[in-house]
């Protein structure tokens, strides 16, 4: 318990995780350790089993505190990121560049940049957008407006009104017919049945001049 203690001090500035969870989550990589230790390789218990313990609170802090969920080497490199960084400061009294803090911490300027987007705090959507902002604009403001699918349904409506009867001028009287009674264009939808009888014919040649007429309306 001591030493799950110790390790969970690293943690405490960590806002989102309370401290019973850590130790809880400590202890459970103490029972993973006694699963997997093998004493005959010299390592001492505590020493092995701090590994366990760092990696299942790391766990933790990785689910409870951001929005994506890092895995153990991305967390180790962010740690190793934040150590560079504040050695940089530090040594030079300024904030590093991308490029100087790649090169302190062995890592790559896209590696940094994802850690980084992946390490961001996710923001309220009643949070303003403008950090002096009263009564402004909230980034739930920037959701999609539902009453633009109504502006889409209109706009698909007009486009369907101009554009069908200039393609059912590109098929003849008989495939013209079927088609706007097929679909309802004229009034009441009919089945393949009914338009056979009406023009004599059955139900599989309706279905051919169906299917002919939608082919050359595609095409054009």
């Amino acid at each position: 318990m001591p030493l799950i203690n110790s390790i969970a001090r690293i943690y405490r500035y960590v806002p989102a995780v309370e401290r019973p969870e850590l130790i809880q989550e400590g202890v459970v990589g103490v029972l993973r350790a006694l699963e997997r230790y093998d004493p005959e390789l010299g390592v001492p218990f505590c020493a092995y089993a701090s590994w366990w313990i760092r990696q299942a609170m790391q766990r933790l802090v990785a689910e409870l505190s951001r929005p994506v969920v890092l895995s153990d080497r991305a967390l180790r490199q962010l740690a190793r990121a934040r150590g560079a960084r504040r050695t940089f400061i530090d040594v030079h009294a300024r904030e590093p560049s991308m490029q100087e803090l790649a090169a302190a911490s062995d890592l790559s300027v896209d590696q940094l940049q994802r850690l980084a987007a992946a390490d961001r705090q996710p923001r309220g959507l009643d949070e303003p957008l403008h950090e002096i902002s009263e009564g402004g604009a909230t980034f739930g403001d920037l959701l999609r407006d539902p009453r633009a699918e109504e502006a889409f349904e209109e706009l698909t409506t007009r486009r369907v009104a101009t554009d069908i009867p200039r393609l059912l001028e590109r098929v003849n009287q008989r495939e013209r017919m079927v088609v706007k009674v097929r679909y309802g264009l004229d009034g009441r939808r009919r089945t393949l049945r009914e338009l056979g009888e009406s023009l004599g014919v059955s139900t599989e040649r309706v279905r051919q001049i169906e299917q002919k007429a939608l082919e050359k309306m595609r095409a054009a």
